[in-house]
């Protein structure tokens, strides 16, 4: 549970290291210049974007992101191994941040990896996914 845990800290800096310079950082000039609603809108629209395509497009076509490379594990379909592709993806990394929202499922959600013999969170549960190593 705490390797599965440490890969995504690693995972949300990278993603939020590279929304921060890519969409932060430009749109900063935007707000300046007058331009603080519109600058908004496009951070909350680019926030959302960046998100679903390091999380969701990346383990959808790789099967794991940069921060689970590193670390060596892979998000496959619990009954053939394969990747998982992009409708399965979406709702594990959308069920993922929804959990963490509400406070006693967030804290399930975590716990829920002793299940055995899969060791599967409730965000893996949904869409049948199971987290090994390469």
């Amino acid at each position: 549970m705490g390797s599965r845990l440490g890969v995504r800290v690693l995972d949300v800096v990278i993603w939020f290291a590279g929304y921060f310079v890519t969409g932060v950082l430009p749109l900063s000039l935007l707000s300046d210049n007058g331009g603080g609603d519109v600058a908004g809108a496009v951070l909350l629209s680019w926030f959302v974007a960046t998100y679903l395509l390091y999380f969701a497009f990346c383990v959808a076509e790789f099967g794991s992101t940069l921060g689970k490379c590193i670390c060596g594990v892979r998000v496959v379909h619990r009954d053939s191994g394969r990747n998982i592709g992009f409708r399965r993806a979406l709702v594990r990394e959308i069920s993922w941040p929804v959990f963490s929202l509400i406070p006693v499922l967030g804290l399930l959600n975590s716990l829920w990896s002793w299940d055995q013999p899969y060791q599967q969170c409730l965000h893996d549960k949904l869409p049948d996914t199971i987290v090994v190593e390469r």
